[in-house]
């Protein structure tokens, strides 16, 4: 009976084992890998989502780290059967004496655990797990059953293979340039991942993690794979290894990329959980020497404006760059600190437009058959009638309008757009039609809830509506290409893991204007950044045209341009509509602190760009008269004159003016002196207007002066007129 029983176990358990079959695959949780986000060279990884996977080849793995894993988990693993029968029989007995499977697994084991197992716990899956290890180690070579097992056990941090392991524990390299004594650490991570980590804030799980370290160190001694005098010295400390929160997934700047990425992917139908169930690789169109130029401008390149060190919490920072022929985000900056802030400064955030917006009227008039020669108004106020033709102060229904830059008495639109003359772009909107100017900026990109509020009212022209700066990126960029519209994106490519198209991705492209436009209107920008408002942008090894815009108040500053391959859009705004004013610069403009941290940006950007040249302007349309030319007309200063200037405030930032030596003041500063709107000449006395009565600038900065309280001064009386009366008194 004893014989015919043991018979009977026998052949049962020979039956479990022919039917038990090794999968041909791993079980999803075990195989699955992270999905990657790449930067555009399809190569450098921004972050992972998911499970932290990547998998290689045994070949890549050092033998020295080979030798530590198998030290760790299971010394006799090259000439063992892949079992071991004491650690089944030990199973058994816990599990009929009530309790649960544990311990004594060999390397081959614990892969047919990890990779084709579930994680029940029963005495019937220990046997499974017994005879796949069997048929395992008859079917396949040490060699491939260790590298699955490197490729499926974890080692925390979210990291699941020696290679994850490798590049979460010691920065980012990977497993073939470990040392002895790293290789050695990640071996002694095995046992307890999670509790066994050198950065661990649980003191005693610290001491554990050296004690297992150490432990490794010495079966590698008995196992021939390490001398005794390198153990003694390894044994010493544990290696160093990064922060377990550096490189977070979302740290910095990688949320916002990654998020943006998400929003894309999304809009193209593919869901987060598609791309995280799926492992998907998706390379982005961010340049990462370019997202790091982007950073070190915004934070760097004007020390006052610097992000973590602004007076409020409210002022924010973007910056967005697009390739114009493409449509391709190269870089953006959308925040200081995604973990901090989720806030997106560039999709999410959007200012008053200010002077940035008049572009699109110079477009819609140069598009109309306006040229860049017609005559426009300069004077200052000026009234207009609803059709932009000048009538007296004080007519009904009438639209005043100031302006913050002398414009002269009549202009032309090129001088007009150099000068930001507020003026001259009302009476255009109003000649051109609003309708029209809407259409042209929605044409570019800008989204129509932002315009449509506006529709009637004729300080659309000076930006009296909000833009986010994305759109100012990629709607300045048909200018740099010859019109054409692309709609800005940051995906390039989604592929599978065995590097397969996952899904054709489509952008849109239209036209906006045609070349004579891009053209014409380049010639005027250019003249911004020559002899205008936006002197500090200029680059000195490529042609560069853009547009300042200020804010009513202060509260909002851009500098958006343009060189002919990319388009760029910097903004800072206070999100409470409150004053920009920054200590030891003053009240922000649009040519002090975005066209500085817009030109840091693209000195760095465009090195080893060609220095590509705009069209020639060719000065197309008919030449119109809203204004009447005085008798003895004001010359306008040609670009040879101004570029031999040097002498106003914002002419610092012209290269060929800060190459060039000043020479020796003749005498001191005057006691008194006062100074001008950038606080200059040096020694001057703040307190002292530069005229009388004082200007607004001064006016704001010393509130409460009783010359700033003259009713004759010939300031508008903003506490009585509307919103569309004054336009909201667009700076720049």
């Amino acid at each position: 009976m004893c014989g015919l029983g043991l018979l009977g176990m026998f052949t049962l358990v020979g039956v479990a084992y022919a039917m038990t079959p090794v999968p041909k695959a791993g079980n999803e949780d075990a195989t699955k890998q992270a999905a990657i986000f790449y930067y555009a060279d399809g190569k450098s990884e921004i972050a992972r989502m998911g499970r932290n996977r990547e998998l290689i080849t045994i070949d890549k793995v050092p033998m020295h780290v080979q030798e530590a894993v198998i030290a760790a988990e299971n010394r006799s693993f090259r000439s063992d059967r892949g079992f071991s029968p004491t650690g089944i029989a030990r199973a058994a007995w816990v599990n009929v004496t009530g309790g649960s499977t544990q311990g004594g697994s060999t390397i081959t084991q614990q892969l047919a655990k990890n990779y084709y197992l579930t994680d029940e716990r029963s005495i019937s899956r220990k046997f499974k797990e017994l005879f796949i290890s069997v048929k395992l180690g008859e079917q396949k070579t040490k060699p491939e059953i260790l590298q699955d097992y490197l490729n499926t056990i974890y080692f925390g941090r979210n990291a699941y293979g020696i290679q994850a392991a490798s590049r979460a524990f010691f920065n980012g390299r990977p497993v073939d340039k470990l040392r002895e004594d790293e290789g050695a650490l990640l071996a002694a991570i095995i046992q307890q991942p999670g509790r066994f980590d050198p950065r661990s804030a649980d003191k005693e799980a610290r001491a554990e993690t050296l004690v297992r370290y150490q432990y490794v160190l010495e079966g590698m001694v008995k196992t021939n794979a390490l001398t005794q005098a390198k153990a003694d010295q390894y044994k010493k400390r544990l290696p160093l290894t990064s922060p377990i929160n550096k490189g977070q997934t979302f740290a910095g700047q990688k949320g916002y990329m990654i998020e943006r990425a998400k929003i894309e992917l999304g809009r193209q139908g593919i869901t987060e959980k598609q791309i995280i169930d799926e492992g998907l690789r998706i390379t982005t169109t961010f340049d990462k020497r370019k997202m790091e130029a982007a950073r070190v401008a915004v934070e760097k390149a004007v020390p006052e404006a610097a992000p973590n060190k602004l007076p409020s919490k409210h002022i924010q920072l973007g910056l967005v760059s697009v390739n114009s022929a493409s449509g391709e985000v190269v870089a953006f900056y959308g925040g200081h600190d995604y973990l901090k802030d989720q806030f997106d400064n560039v999709w999410q955030g959007s200012a008053q437009a200010g002077s940035a917006m008049k572009p699109y009227v110079l477009a819609t008039a140069l598009k109309d058959g306006y040229s860049l020669k017609t005559l426009v108004e300069g004077k200052s106020p000026t009234t207009f009638d609803g059709s932009g033709n000048v009538v007296p102060n004080g007519t009904p229904g009438g639209l005043r309008i100031p302006n913050s830059h002398a414009g002269g008495t009549v202009t032309d639109l090129v001088h007009a757009t150099q000068s930001s003359v507020n003026t001259a772009f009302v009476q255009l909107a109003l000649k051109v039609g609003l309708p029209e100017v809407i259409k042209t900026a929605e044409d570019a990109g800008i989204a129509s809830d932002l315009l449509k509020p506006y529709k009637g009212q004729a300080g659309l022209a000076l930006g009296i509506n909000d833009v986010r700066p994305i759109e100012q990126a990629a709607g300045y960029a048909p200018f740099a290409n010859g019109g054409t519209y692309h709609q800005p994106h940051v995906i390039r490519k989604v592929t599978r893991t065995d590097g397969s198209v996952y899904r054709k991705l489509s952008w849109e492209k239209h036209k906006v204007f045609d070349q004579a436009v891009a053209a014409d209107a380049t010639h005027a920008m250019r003249a911004v950044v020559q002899r205008g408002t936006g002197t500090a942008a200029a680059l000195p090894d490529r042609p560069v045209a853009g547009k300042t815009g200020t804010t009513d108040k202060n509260v909002a500053a851009w500098f958006v341009g343009y060189v002919p391959q990319v388009s760029t859009a910097v903004t800072m705004y206070n999100d409470k509509k409150k004053t920009l004013f920054l200590q030891g610069l003053g009240e922000v403009e649009g040519g002090l602190v975005p066209a500085r941290i817009w030109h840091a940006y693209m000195a760095e950007a465009t090195k080893g760009m060609s220095p590509a040249q705009f069209p020639p302007p060719v000065f197309g349309g008919t030449n119109q008269k809203f204004a009447t030319p005085p008798a003895t007309p004001t010359p306008t200063p040609t670009p040879e004159d101004d570029d031999r200037d040097c002498s106003r405030p914002r002419d610092q930032f012209k290269p060929r003016c800060r190459d060039q030596q000043s020479p020796p003041p003749t005498q001191g500063p005057i006691p008194g002196q006062p100074c001008n709107e950038f606080n200059m000449p040096l020694g001057c006395d703040p307190n002292t207007p530069p005229q009388n009565p004082p200007p607004d600038w001064w006016c704001q900065r010393h509130q409460g002066d009783p010359r700033c309280k003259d009713p004759n001064d010939g300031r508008p009386n903003t506490q009585t007129q509307s919103r569309s009366q004054t336009l909201a008194r667009i700076k720049d």
